[in-house]
């Protein structure tokens, strides 16, 4: 296999992962964490691919690309593990947007794709991107939320 094609399969599995997560693998419990969203997948897709910023509540914050690459481990920095709070406490509210899902496709191009990991299972909210970005859409301020934490995993990545 390619380097690329196995970065690519990399970021796939990453992916597939976090849907699969059982929240007490990592500690986390209804109970003792107190909210219903204890992680957040953001996807954004583009022409040739789409890239996955995910947020979880034990701190761990990554980025990374269908193509293959990113940046895992962002949650180690305190800038970055602000802005994934942040991000998580908007979750709070904007999870009663979102509908339940069982599956979980990879954005269209021009497509933001939010799925809610919550101790319930998994819901999602999308909407076009120019929407977002132009604050047309109910999630926009949850859109620049997010990338927020992209800004902060950005600054380290250049360091």
């Amino acid at each position: 296999m390619s380097e690329a094609n196995e970065n690519k399969a990399t970021s796939v599995d990453l992916r597939n992962m976090i849907f699969n997560l059982n929240p007490n693998e990592i500690g986390l419990s209804k109970k003792e964490f107190g909210h219903p969203v204890w992680g957040m997948v953001m996807e954004t897709g583009f022409p040739d691919g789409s890239f996955t910023l995910v947020s979880l509540a034990d701190g761990t914050t990554s980025l990374y690309f269908s193509n293959g690459g990113g940046i895992i481990g962002g949650g180690e920095h305190e800038n970055v593990r602000g802005a994934s709070e942040y991000f998580l406490s908007g979750a709070q509210h904007f999870y009663k947007s979102a509908s339940k899902v069982s599956d979980f496709p990879s954005p269209s191009d021009g497509e933001v794709k939010f799925y809610f990991l919550t101790f319930d299972g998994v819901l999602t909210y999308s909407a076009p991107e120019e929407k977002q970005g132009n604050e047309k859409d109910e999630l926009s301020n949850f859109f620049f939320a997010a990338h927020g934490v992209i800004s902060e995993l950005r600054k380290i990545e250049e360091k």
